[in-house]
């Protein structure tokens, strides 16, 4: 667990707190639960307190953090409706499906967690989810590399968190690129086009965190993920003006990276993966990362580095 007094400044305190036990039916269409899946897999991964006695360094705080963002700023359900449903036509209901019932599903087959079924969607949707306990084809890959990550972290292992970042983000990358794909061609209504453009383009960023192993642990995303992301819904261009400074730098990126051409996109990334190939220049990847999307003067020594790296045999 992460230290108390710092868990209770968040407001991801109360959902950690009161979360209902998952018991009979695992209902992944209420955010209550879904959250509650996240403190079971939290707490059901720390052998040996590999992740710390606090279990702080656990890397799954991430998706908790994430999804609480999600729920918080109305993402989870038109108008932002707060009952605590999340719409089975929500695209970031659908992506965090994703990164929550699938974990789940992987660490259930490792014996990580309770092997609770799976209640189906409530509604017909535009997205496709486990249904009758059938995993749809393209997640099966996926809940493989997830389980991959749940029996390295349950193994003998060293102490170096590496090796585990690096697989967790192989499962996530892996979960990503289906909801990508599903959001490839989306209509976007009733949501606004803005909102699923920045949720395209945070697809594409979350490929640069994958190339990189980026820390998701409990200090990690306190220090440097909680003011990255929008309050609120995207709907005109003044919603992304209001943005505090560093938010709306991260938001103007993100969005750009949804309207760069796929074939410009995928050679960035590429370019990116190769100067990630080291630990050296993954131990540096906030000041590297922020060289690439606001390369200025002040950051002139990293962007020297970014090529060294780049060009290094």
């Amino acid at each position: 667990m992460a230290h108390p007094e710092e868990l209770a400044a968040l407001d991801l305190y109360a959902t950690w707190t009161t979360a209902e036990d998952l018991e009979g039916v695992f209902d992944p269409f209420r955010f209550e639960q879904r959250m509650a899946a996240y403190r079971v897999l939290i707490g059901s991964t720390n052998p040996a307190n590999r992740f710390g006695a606090d279990n702080r360094d656990n890397p799954l705080w991430g998706l908790m953090f994430q999804h609480q963002w999600q729920f918080r700023t109305g993402r989870l359900h038109p108008g932002g409706r707060r009952d605590g449903r999340i719409d089975p036509d929500a695209p970031w209901g659908y992506g965090n499906y994703a990164l929550s019932v699938i974990p789940w599903l992987a660490a259930a087959a490792s014996g990580v967690v309770p092997d609770l079924p799976i209640a189906d969607p409530p509604t017909r949707s535009r997205f496709r989810y486990v249904t009758g306990g059938v995993v749809p084809e393209e997640f099966v890959e996926a809940v493989a590399d997830w389980r991959a990550y749940f029996d390295l972290v349950g193994g003998s292992g060293s102490a170096d968190s590496e090796p585990v970042r690096l697989a967790l983000w192989k499962a996530h990358k892996t979960c990503l690129d289906v909801v990508a794909g599903a959001l490839a061609d989306l209509d976007a209504g009733p949501w606004p086009e803005l909102e699923i453009a920045f949720l395209r383009g945070w697809c594409r960023m979350v490929d640069y965190l994958w190339a990189a192993a980026w820390p998701t642990d409990f200090g990690s995303m306190t220090a440097h993920g909680l003011d990255v992301l929008p309050e609120w819904l995207l709907a005109t261009p003044e919603d992304v003006d209001a943005l505090p400074a560093k938010t709306r730098r991260n938001v103007v990126n993100v969005i750009g990276l949804a309207a760069t051409p796929r074939w410009r996109y995928r050679l960035n990334l590429a370019l990116w993966k190769r100067v990630m190939r080291t630990r050296e220049a993954r131990d540096q990847v906030l000041p590297l990362l922020d060289a690439v999307f606001d390369p200025q003067p002040g950051n002139a020594a990293e962007l020297r580095k970014l090529l060294g790296y780049l060009l290094r045999p």
